[in-house]
Protein backbone atom coordinates (compact mmCIF):
# COMPACT_ATOMS: atom_id res chain seq x y z
CA UNK A 1 0.00 0.00 0.00
CA UNK A 2 1.57 3.27 -1.12
CA UNK A 3 1.65 6.35 1.08
CA UNK A 4 0.83 9.69 -0.56
CA UNK A 5 1.58 12.90 1.30
CA UNK A 6 -1.03 15.66 1.40
CA UNK A 7 -0.40 19.40 1.33
CA UNK A 8 -0.87 21.85 4.20
CA UNK A 9 -4.21 23.05 2.85
CA UNK A 10 -5.64 19.56 2.93
CA UNK A 11 -4.39 19.02 6.47
CA UNK A 12 -5.91 22.29 7.61
CA UNK A 13 -9.22 21.37 5.96
CA UNK A 14 -9.19 17.97 7.62
CA UNK A 15 -8.66 19.48 11.06
CA UNK A 16 -11.59 21.85 10.69
CA UNK A 17 -13.79 19.04 9.35
CA UNK A 18 -12.94 16.39 11.89
CA UNK A 19 -12.32 18.48 14.97
CA UNK A 20 -9.61 17.81 17.52
CA UNK A 21 -7.93 14.51 18.16
CA UNK A 22 -10.07 14.11 21.30
CA UNK A 23 -13.12 13.58 19.08
CA UNK A 24 -11.28 11.22 16.77
CA UNK A 25 -10.92 11.60 13.03
CA UNK A 26 -12.82 10.51 9.93
CA UNK A 27 -11.61 7.66 7.75
CA UNK A 28 -13.05 6.95 4.30
CA UNK A 29 -12.21 3.66 2.60
CA UNK A 30 -12.95 3.76 -1.12
CA UNK A 31 -13.23 0.58 -3.18
CA UNK A 32 -13.37 0.56 -6.96
CA UNK A 33 -13.72 -2.22 -9.49
CA UNK A 34 -15.47 -5.61 -9.85
CA UNK A 35 -15.52 -6.71 -6.20
CA UNK A 36 -17.64 -8.90 -3.93
CA UNK A 37 -18.77 -7.34 -0.62
CA UNK A 38 -19.86 -9.57 2.27
CA UNK A 39 -21.16 -7.47 5.19
CA UNK A 40 -21.39 -8.95 8.69
CA UNK A 41 -24.74 -8.01 10.23
CA UNK A 42 -25.86 -8.26 13.86
CA UNK A 43 -29.27 -7.05 15.03
CA UNK A 44 -29.71 -5.23 11.73
CA UNK A 45 -26.44 -3.27 12.09
CA UNK A 46 -23.38 -3.67 9.86
CA UNK A 47 -20.58 -4.74 12.21
CA UNK A 48 -17.89 -5.43 9.62
CA UNK A 49 -17.34 -6.26 5.98
CA UNK A 50 -15.16 -8.54 3.88
CA UNK A 51 -14.23 -7.53 0.36
CA UNK A 52 -13.02 -10.06 -2.21
CA UNK A 53 -11.29 -9.42 -5.50
CA UNK A 54 -11.92 -12.51 -7.66
CA UNK A 55 -9.18 -14.08 -9.70
CA UNK A 56 -9.90 -12.15 -12.89
CA UNK A 57 -6.59 -10.67 -14.02
CA UNK A 58 -7.26 -7.22 -12.53
CA UNK A 59 -4.33 -5.78 -10.54
CA UNK A 60 -5.42 -4.41 -7.14
CA UNK A 61 -3.66 -1.30 -5.81
CA UNK A 62 -3.92 0.76 -2.62
CA UNK A 63 -2.90 4.22 -1.40
CA UNK A 64 -3.50 6.30 1.76
CA UNK A 65 -4.15 10.05 1.44
CA UNK A 66 -3.97 11.72 4.88
CA UNK A 67 -6.29 14.70 5.33
CA UNK A 68 -7.92 14.19 1.91
CA UNK A 69 -11.64 13.56 1.35
CA UNK A 70 -13.56 13.32 -1.92
CA UNK A 71 -17.04 14.57 -2.69
CA UNK A 72 -19.60 12.40 -4.48
CA UNK A 73 -19.20 14.53 -7.59
CA UNK A 74 -15.44 13.96 -7.61
CA UNK A 75 -15.76 10.21 -7.19
CA UNK A 76 -18.32 10.01 -9.98
CA UNK A 77 -15.93 11.85 -12.31
CA UNK A 78 -13.40 9.50 -14.00
CA UNK A 79 -11.23 12.56 -14.63
CA UNK A 80 -11.25 13.91 -11.07
CA UNK A 81 -8.31 16.29 -10.83
CA UNK A 82 -7.50 15.35 -7.24
CA UNK A 83 -7.50 11.60 -7.86
CA UNK A 84 -3.99 10.24 -7.20
CA UNK A 85 -1.75 9.36 -10.11
CA UNK A 86 -1.65 5.62 -10.91
CA UNK A 87 2.06 5.59 -10.03
CA UNK A 88 1.23 6.35 -6.37
CA UNK A 89 -0.66 3.07 -5.93
CA UNK A 90 1.16 0.02 -4.63
CA UNK A 91 -0.11 -3.31 -5.96
CA UNK A 92 -1.38 -5.67 -3.27
CA UNK A 93 0.03 -9.18 -3.14
CA UNK A 94 -2.44 -12.03 -3.71
CA UNK A 95 -3.34 -12.89 -0.12
CA UNK A 96 -5.65 -11.70 2.65
CA UNK A 97 -5.48 -8.40 4.53
CA UNK A 98 -7.19 -6.91 7.57
CA UNK A 99 -7.98 -3.24 8.20
CA UNK A 100 -8.56 -2.73 11.91
CA UNK A 101 -10.23 0.58 12.79
CA UNK A 102 -9.93 1.72 16.42
CA UNK A 103 -12.64 4.20 17.46
CA UNK A 104 -13.85 6.15 20.46
CA UNK A 105 -16.52 4.38 22.46
CA UNK A 106 -17.73 7.29 24.59
CA UNK A 107 -18.04 11.06 24.50
CA UNK A 108 -19.39 13.29 21.75
CA UNK A 109 -17.91 11.42 18.77
CA UNK A 110 -20.18 10.68 15.81
CA UNK A 111 -19.00 7.08 16.13
CA UNK A 112 -21.03 6.80 19.33
CA UNK A 113 -24.23 8.21 17.86
CA UNK A 114 -24.33 6.74 14.35
CA UNK A 115 -24.07 3.13 13.21
CA UNK A 116 -24.96 1.92 9.73
CA UNK A 117 -27.97 -0.37 9.48
CA UNK A 118 -28.10 -3.04 6.80
CA UNK A 119 -31.10 -1.23 5.33
CA UNK A 120 -28.79 1.75 4.76
CA UNK A 121 -26.98 -0.02 1.93
CA UNK A 122 -28.45 1.60 -1.16
CA UNK A 123 -30.98 -0.38 -3.21
CA UNK A 124 -29.29 0.73 -6.43
CA UNK A 125 -26.78 -2.10 -5.99
CA UNK A 126 -26.66 -5.62 -7.36
CA UNK A 127 -27.58 -7.50 -4.18
CA UNK A 128 -27.55 -11.28 -3.77
CA UNK A 129 -29.06 -13.08 -0.77
CA UNK A 130 -26.36 -14.77 1.34
CA UNK A 131 -26.32 -18.50 2.01
CA UNK A 132 -24.17 -20.02 -0.70
CA UNK A 133 -20.62 -20.90 0.27
CA UNK A 134 -17.93 -18.82 -1.41
CA UNK A 135 -15.32 -20.57 -3.51
CA UNK A 136 -11.59 -20.04 -2.92
CA UNK A 137 -11.12 -18.48 -6.35
CA UNK A 138 -10.14 -15.03 -5.06
CA UNK A 139 -6.85 -13.18 -5.32
CA UNK A 140 -7.10 -10.41 -2.69
CA UNK A 141 -9.39 -10.46 0.37
CA UNK A 142 -9.73 -7.53 2.80
CA UNK A 143 -11.55 -7.78 6.12
CA UNK A 144 -12.55 -4.48 7.79
CA UNK A 145 -13.49 -4.25 11.46
CA UNK A 146 -15.00 -1.12 12.98
CA UNK A 147 -18.31 0.68 13.36
CA UNK A 148 -19.27 1.95 9.93
CA UNK A 149 -21.42 5.09 9.79
CA UNK A 150 -22.08 5.42 6.05
CA UNK A 151 -21.92 3.34 2.88
CA UNK A 152 -22.09 5.40 -0.31
CA UNK A 153 -22.44 3.67 -3.69
CA UNK A 154 -21.13 5.58 -6.70
CA UNK A 155 -20.43 5.30 -10.42
CA UNK A 156 -23.85 3.85 -11.11
CA UNK A 157 -24.59 2.16 -14.43
CA UNK A 158 -28.08 1.54 -15.79
CA UNK A 159 -29.09 -2.12 -16.17
CA UNK A 160 -30.75 -2.99 -19.50
CA UNK A 161 -32.53 -6.20 -20.55
CA UNK A 162 -29.83 -7.12 -23.07
CA UNK A 163 -26.92 -6.84 -20.63
CA UNK A 164 -27.10 -9.85 -18.29
CA UNK A 165 -28.43 -13.39 -18.38
CA UNK A 166 -29.12 -15.84 -15.55
CA UNK A 167 -31.18 -16.34 -12.40
CA UNK A 168 -28.84 -14.05 -10.45
CA UNK A 169 -28.83 -11.21 -12.98
CA UNK A 170 -29.36 -7.78 -11.38
CA UNK A 171 -32.97 -6.88 -10.62
CA UNK A 172 -31.97 -3.39 -9.50
CA UNK A 173 -32.23 -0.54 -12.03
CA UNK A 174 -28.53 0.19 -11.60
CA UNK A 175 -25.27 -1.38 -10.49
CA UNK A 176 -22.39 0.38 -8.71
CA UNK A 177 -18.68 0.20 -9.46
CA UNK A 178 -17.37 2.29 -6.55
CA UNK A 179 -18.14 2.37 -2.83
CA UNK A 180 -17.10 4.66 0.03
CA UNK A 181 -17.21 3.27 3.57
CA UNK A 182 -17.07 5.99 6.25
CA UNK A 183 -15.87 5.66 9.84
CA UNK A 184 -16.05 8.43 12.50
CA UNK A 185 -14.24 8.81 15.81
CA UNK A 186 -11.15 7.00 14.53
CA UNK A 187 -8.14 6.96 16.87
CA UNK A 188 -5.96 4.42 15.09
CA UNK A 189 -5.86 2.14 12.05
CA UNK A 190 -3.84 -0.93 11.14
CA UNK A 191 -3.52 -2.43 7.64
CA UNK A 192 -2.43 -5.93 8.53
CA UNK A 193 -0.74 -7.79 5.69
CA UNK A 194 0.67 -4.62 4.08
CA UNK A 195 4.43 -3.92 4.14
CA UNK A 196 6.03 -2.33 7.19
CA UNK A 197 6.67 1.18 5.81
CA UNK A 198 3.11 1.90 4.57
CA UNK A 199 1.67 0.52 7.81
CA UNK A 200 3.88 2.86 9.83
CA UNK A 201 2.90 5.79 7.59
CA UNK A 202 -0.80 5.05 8.08
CA UNK A 203 -0.34 4.70 11.83
CA UNK A 204 1.58 7.99 12.06
CA UNK A 205 -0.88 10.06 9.99
CA UNK A 206 -4.30 8.68 10.87
CA UNK A 207 -4.84 11.47 13.44
CA UNK A 208 -5.47 13.80 10.48
CA UNK A 209 -8.06 11.42 9.08
CA UNK A 210 -8.09 10.79 5.37
CA UNK A 211 -8.89 8.30 2.64
CA UNK A 212 -7.65 4.83 1.84
CA UNK A 213 -8.27 3.97 -1.81
CA UNK A 214 -8.29 0.32 -2.84
CA UNK A 215 -8.99 -0.27 -6.48
CA UNK A 216 -8.98 -3.19 -8.86
CA UNK A 217 -8.92 -0.73 -11.72
CA UNK A 218 -5.27 0.22 -12.08
CA UNK A 219 -5.19 1.66 -15.64
CA UNK A 220 -4.97 -0.88 -18.45
CA UNK A 221 -6.36 -1.43 -21.94
CA UNK A 222 -9.68 -3.31 -21.60
CA UNK A 223 -11.33 -5.67 -24.07
CA UNK A 224 -14.81 -7.21 -24.19
CA UNK A 225 -13.26 -10.57 -23.23
CA UNK A 226 -11.65 -8.90 -20.20
CA UNK A 227 -14.97 -7.41 -19.09
CA UNK A 228 -16.78 -10.74 -19.57
CA UNK A 229 -14.09 -12.45 -17.47
CA UNK A 230 -14.75 -9.95 -14.64
CA UNK A 231 -18.43 -10.95 -14.48
CA UNK A 232 -17.65 -14.67 -14.85
CA UNK A 233 -15.11 -14.52 -12.02
CA UNK A 234 -17.61 -12.86 -9.65
CA UNK A 235 -20.21 -15.49 -10.49
CA UNK A 236 -17.76 -18.31 -9.89
CA UNK A 237 -16.63 -16.83 -6.57
CA UNK A 238 -20.14 -16.39 -5.15
CA UNK A 239 -21.86 -19.36 -6.81
CA UNK A 240 -24.09 -17.26 -9.06
CA UNK A 241 -25.96 -17.99 -12.26
CA UNK A 242 -24.85 -14.78 -13.98
CA UNK A 243 -23.47 -14.08 -17.45
CA UNK A 244 -22.63 -10.98 -19.46
CA UNK A 245 -24.42 -11.26 -22.79
CA UNK A 246 -23.69 -7.83 -24.25
CA UNK A 247 -21.60 -8.37 -27.37
CA UNK A 248 -21.13 -4.85 -28.62
CA UNK A 249 -20.80 -2.35 -25.74
CA UNK A 250 -20.97 1.28 -26.78
CA UNK A 251 -17.40 2.51 -27.37
CA UNK A 252 -16.19 5.52 -25.44
CA UNK A 253 -12.84 7.16 -25.04
CA UNK A 254 -11.82 5.02 -22.07
CA UNK A 255 -11.84 2.03 -24.41
CA UNK A 256 -9.98 3.89 -27.11
CA UNK A 257 -7.32 5.51 -24.95
CA UNK A 258 -6.30 5.09 -21.30
CA UNK A 259 -8.75 3.10 -19.17
CA UNK A 260 -10.13 5.50 -16.56
CA UNK A 261 -13.61 4.25 -15.71
CA UNK A 262 -14.62 0.96 -14.12
CA UNK A 263 -14.80 -2.45 -15.74
CA UNK A 264 -17.76 -4.46 -14.53
CA UNK A 265 -19.54 -3.79 -11.25
CA UNK A 266 -19.60 -4.90 -7.62
CA UNK A 267 -21.96 -7.38 -5.95
CA UNK A 268 -23.10 -7.27 -2.32
CA UNK A 269 -24.14 -10.43 -0.44
CA UNK A 270 -26.96 -9.07 1.74
CA UNK A 271 -30.68 -9.68 2.08
CA UNK A 272 -32.72 -6.96 0.37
Amino acid sequence: MAAAKSDKANKKSAKSKNGTLSSGSQLDIIFGGPLLFVPAISDGVVTGVEVFSPNNGHPVGAVFLPGVFFSDAELNDPQCQRWPDPSTFSLLDPHSYSIEVDQLTSGSSKAVRQALKASGIADGNHKIAPGRRLSNDWEVAISISGQMSAWTSLRLSRVTEDMYLGADAPTSPTTAAMHRLTYFGVTGTEFCGAPKAPREYLRANISAGGTIIITGEVPYQPTLLHERRAVDALAKLAGLDLHLIATDPTPHKTRLMQHMSDCGHSIILVSS
